[in-house]
């Protein structure tokens, strides 16, 4: 084994330890990471408990309400993320050199995006490019966006906001929200829908997934208000089971059911609302970090994508 295999190597088991104490510390909970890494608690507390050894410091305060990280823990994390974070762009940039033949991409999306248009889009590139890595997430629309801001994302495709000068829109494209039911539904041969029709329809509501105020339509934002949902869930999938069944209306844009739309399986209806009408979806990427090779041609991939649906809508 060379020197860089060993130097990859050992960094490479620092960035699982790091990844945990990341997850720790943002989720404020060693039960909780490892949910989300799906790793084993025990696994966490003694990779945790070895680095506190070794450095004789504390990196976590236990409290009954959750972990939180000591100023010796935020140093920690700071600097090492800093450290790996540099050695990989200094990996990557070496093997852009030589074409892109790996990397590791992040993506955070809104969910209707992980059903369809980021499979195809992600097989795609990956057929082509083996050796890249990725890793994707559900997120909420603004926490999308937070992931980029908070390093943890590399992409964010979710819903066009003003945003702050840390992250840069590289395009967007025209993604109103209407109302999806079964084409049985009593409402499915209308062609504009004013949110006094749905009035003894049952109603689904997906948890988290639309963009603020001031972006939702004052009568939508009464509307979901009001309303008491049939069904609640924060599971698109679950979501498109329960419209196929006929037991009621959900509230998307057409890319998460663009197969179910074109099929005759399932029917969108716009919306009588100027601001949900306008809405657009975008792809965001972080002003203040120069993206790696793997993730600047996966964002030109998926740029490329977006606008082909503009060309199409």
């Amino acid at each position: 084994m060379n020197w860089e295999s060993q130097a990859a190597r050992h960094l490479s088991l620092h960035a699982v330890v790091l990844r945990y104490l990341k997850e720790v510390a943002r989720r404020g909970s060693i039960r909780k990471a490892a949910a989300t890494l799906n790793v084993a608690s025990s696994a966490i507390n003694r990779q945790i408990l070895k680095v506190e050894a070794d450095l004789g410091v504390k990196l976590f305060d236990r409290h009954p309400e959750g972990m939180r990280l000591t100023p010796a823990g935020e140093i920690l994390l700071r600097h090492v993320s800093d450290t790996l974070t540099n050695y990989d762009r200094l990996l990557a940039e070496i093997d852009g050199l030589r074409g892109i033949r790996s990397g590791h991409v992040r993506i955070a999306a809104v969910d209707s995006l992980l059903l369809d248009f980021l499979p195809a889009a992600l097989g795609d590139f990956a057929a082509r490019h083996q050796a890249v890595t990725f890793a994707v997430q559900a997120a909420a629309p603004m926490a999308a966006l937070g992931e980029i801001t908070e390093g943890n994302a590399d992409i964010a495709l979710t819903f066009v906001t003003p945003t702050s000068p840390t992250v840069e829109l590289l395009a967007s494209v025209r993604m109103p929200i209407g109302a999806v039911m079964a084409p049985s539904h009593p409402l499915a041969g209308r062609t504009l829908l004013d949110f006094a029709d749905f009035q003894g329809h049952a109603v689904l509501m997906q948890q988290e997934t639309l963009p603020v105020v001031p972006f939702l339509d004052d009568d939508f934002a009464a509307f979901r208000g009001g309303v008491t949902p049939r069904f609640v869930s924060n599971s698109i999938e679950m979501l498109r089971h329960i419209i196929r069944a006929g037991l009621g209306v959900a509230f998307f844009t057409r890319l998460g059911f663009a197969r179910e739309i074109a099929s005759g399986e399932l029917v969108w209806v716009p919306l009588a609302s100027p601001r949900l009408e306008q809405l657009r979806l975008g792809l965001f990427i972080p002003t203040q970090r120069t993206p790696l090779p793997a993730a600047a041609a996966v964002a030109r991939e998926l740029v490329s994508r977006l606008r082909a649906l503009e060309a199409t809508a």
